[in-house]
């Protein structure tokens, strides 16, 4: 997907609805400042809006202990910084799983392949009933975001933008989204 088309996609969608200490903005009016690299290096980023959702689940007639979840909601314009350099890492992204031969085994957070974890999930099932013998791998990696490697991560971001060190703009970047991942967060 080229920028037009971005710009286009993200300026369809309703713009989230919630109360932060800055005032909603639209993609058209910030635009300019969120795709200048010299301003987004010097952004300063607001705290996150936070707060905690309890839901109980209740099997044979007994309550479960409470699940809680962690919602984290950045500030309207930090949260279109951060939709904009996702969507640029996302790009090359694609570009580098299509150029590596693995366009088809990679499908965790892809933009561009038009199907949704249901589709892939329906494809692996009937691969599985396809064949005589498989074996099936569960896993559930706790705490996988507070054991990131950082240094491991920036490493690889730079040889997926053929840099030999970040550039400011990603450098800021990536302090605020290394705060969400250690956070375990969703941004909205």
């Amino acid at each position: 997907m080229n920028l037009c088309e971005w710009k286009e996609n993200q300026s369809q969608k309703v713009p989230p609805q919630y109360t932060h200490f800055d005032r909603r903005v639209s993609l058209d009016n910030c635009f300019k400042y969120i795709t200048s690299p010299d301003k987004v290096a010097h952004h300063g980023f607001y705290p996150f809006i936070h707060y905690t959702i309890k839901s109980r689940k209740i099997k044979n007639g007994k309550k479960d202990e409470p699940k809680k979840r962690q919602f984290y909601y950045a500030a309207h314009i930090d949260g279109w910084i951060y939709r904009y350099y996702a969507y640029l890492i996302n790009e090359r992204y694609n570009q580098r799983v299509r150029k590596d031969g693995i366009d088809s085994v990679a499908v965790a957070y892809r933009t561009n392949l038009g199907k949704s974890n249901i589709d892939f999930a329906k494809e692996a099932f009937q691969y599985i009933r396809g064949t005589t013998s498989c074996y099936v791998m569960i896993g559930d990696f706790t705490k996988f975001f507070d054991n990131l490697d950082h240094v491991y991560l920036k490493k690889q971001l730079c040889d997926l933008l053929s840099v030999e060190k970040l550039p400011d703009v990603f450098m800021q970047y990536i302090r605020m989204l290394l705060v969400f991942l250690m956070l375990n967060c969703r941004i909205y």
